[in-house]
């Protein structure tokens, strides 16, 4: 599969919470999830696409999570969004 089908739950997901369309909690629940079960797969999907497919999803992975970070730093409990970002980074790493 490849790796931006299989994270483009993720990246919805942060967009939704990026966007107040859902509660950045719920957001951290389902990615934490997806991030769980996708990750080790991505590592083997890099393998199945050309080293610049894979640099490309993991930049925008890399994009996304810090537009996250840097909106919780104006949070008063920015926990949520810290964990989202956190686990599409590692999302991306995994695409290194």
């Amino acid at each position: 599969m490849h790796p931006s089908d299989r994270v483009r739950f993720v990246i919805e997901t942060a967009k939704a919470v990026l966007d107040e369309r859902l509660p950045a909690d719920e957001g951290a629940a389902a990615v934490a999830v997806q991030a769980a079960q996708i990750t080790p797969l991505l590592r083997s999907d890099r393998d199945s696409v050309t080293r610049a497919e894979a640099e490309s999803v993991a930049t925008q992975l890399r994009l996304l999570a810090e537009q996250v970070n840097d909106r919780a730093s104006g949070l008063a409990d920015p926990a949520a969004h810290l964990e989202i970002a956190r686990a599409i980074g590692e999302m991306a790493q995994a695409l290194r």
